[in-house]
């Protein structure tokens, strides 16, 4: 009977192992692919470096999805790296492709495409509206270019989480691989050229999006911190501490605003989570501590450019200098209330956007593009908020962490229509309750399926 039964196994062990040969395989032309793309960088050869990208970008698609997603959130940093400078491809454009292609694989792969949750229906009635908002604008070709960005890379970052991260697991990889990149990103960051930037990405001119990556980085850490075993946590730790260095160093006052309150949530939060409190009640007043003794040398030059923001009486210093943009943008929204179309507000004040994301959907989209954009907003902070079982979980303190620390910066900075990760955090907000049902489900099918074979191997033996 033994043999009986180690014949049935014999078909299983096959599979797995043909699977783990084809993965080796794939991993091997991957790198195979790599080298052929730094032989062709060497070589100034743009012909060879599209093609390795190419053929890196669809192996990846298959084998590491999360890969490609984090490094799509953090294109605008990476492409800015002096040693990318010579790069043929858009690193954006190479990496959208790839995400887009791995959710198309994964829906065909895994049953289809999973059920969305009703909230994705406002994004596809705002991407829907935006588009048609092309045909009454004022600047058509300046608008078709935005549509068309929103439609694509926009829309890639918000439906991405809601189909390639169907676990835990996928969302633990995911969170490394964005804490890695935003790693990368802080620390070859550089002094910049002007006091206004006190520290900004290698090879760019950007305080804002060095300080966004920084702190997205952080809140992926101490997610990781949160949601793996006790062995790792220190090794997630000193990341989201050299992070939150940066985030501080940066001196982009609205992202440092945003990180605040987010570190705030996040720490009470792990508190109602955890079993022994005392941690986490001695992480967070130890970091209180760190930044109130030692908060000028942390900020370095950025410590004058905060110290104005706080304590000067100029109002336009403290509150910042695109209030004109705002007043601009709320006198368009009441005296349009059907919106001016794509690109409209640019087209009525020569500035691209006003830096607040719900007036620019109300400036270009009219009251209904606002009331869709700030819908969403809600509905992703709800799910976000929405307690799983009888504890809080890793993941909505992540999801949490993360939506606040963009909408802030929504507020004061950013388009809607390219603000990727504000979406991503959306989507991922709107994916937890799939989320947190997919693992007993899972756990479910394993037990069924490991009754199942002790059943046979029962009947069989009797």
């Amino acid at each position: 009977m033994a043999a009986v039964a180690t014949a049935r196994a014999w078909p299983l062990v096959g599979a797995a192992r043909a699977a783990r040969d084809r993965r080796v395989i794939a991993w091997v032309c991957v790198a195979g692919g790599i080298e052929t793309g730094l032989v062709g960088f060497a070589g100034h050869s743009k012909g060879l470096i599209v093609a390795a990208g190419l053929g890196v970008v669809a192996l990846l698609a298959v084998l590491a999805p999360q890969f490609l997603l984090a490094m799509f959130l953090v294109a605008g940093g990476l492409k800015e790296e002096p040693y990318l400078s010579g790069f043929p491809i858009d690193l954006t454009v190479l990496t959208a492709a790839g995400v887009i292609l791995a959710m198309a694989r994964r829906s065909l792969d895994r049953g289809g495409l999973p059920r969305l949750p009703p909230a994705a229906a406002l994004a596809a009635a705002l991407a829907a509206l935006v588009a048609a908002s092309v045909l009454w604008s004022p600047l058509p070709e300046d608008g078709l270019s935005k549509a068309l960005r929103f439609e694509t890379f926009t829309m890639a970052a918000f439906f991405a989480p809601l189909v390639l991260v169907r676990s835990r697991a996928d969302l633990v990889r995911l969170m490394v691989f964005v804490a890695a990149f935003s790693l990368l990103i802080a620390l070859t960051a550089v002094p910049g050229t002007e006091p206004s930037e006190p520290l900004t990405l290698a090879g760019g001119h950007s305080e804002i999006e060095l300080a966004l990556y920084a702190t997205a980085g952080a809140v992926a850490s101490i997610y990781l911190a949160m949601a793996t075993s006790w062995r790792w946590r220190i090794l997630f730790i000193v990341p989201a501490a050299v992070l939150a260095k940066i985030v501080i160093a940066a001196g982009s006052r609205g992202v440092l605003i945003g990180a605040i309150v987010a570190a705030a949530f996040m720490g009470v939060q792990a508190i109602r989570r955890a079993r022994a409190k005392i941690v986490p009640i001695a992480v967070l007043v130890a970091a209180i501590a760190v930044v109130a003794a030692f908060g000028t040398q942390l900020a370095g030059s950025a410590a004058q450019k905060y110290q104005g923001f706080l304590f000067s009486g100029d109002t336009a210093t403290r509150l910042g200098k695109r209030n004109f943009l705002l007043d601009d943008g709320v006198a368009l929204a009441l005296s349009h209330p059907l919106g001016l179309g794509a690109s409209g507000y640019q087209g009525a004040t020569q500035f691209i956007y006003p830096h607040n994301a719900l007036v620019e959907a109300a400036d270009e989209q009219g009251v209904l593009g606002a009331a869709l954009l700030g819908t969403l907003m809600l509905a992703a902070l709800r799910s976000s908020l929405r307690r799983r079982g009888a504890r809080v979980t890793a993941e909505s303190i992540l999801a949490g962490g993360l939506l606040i620390v963009v909408i802030s910066d929504a507020m004061v900075s950013q388009s809607f229509t390219q603000f990727r990760e504000l979406w991503f955090a959306m989507g991922l907000a709107l994916a937890l309750p799939r989320l947190a049902a997919a693992e007993p489900q899972q756990r479910g099918e394993r037990s069924r399926a490991v009754a199942r074979v002790e059943a046979e191997d029962a009947r069989g033996q009797q």
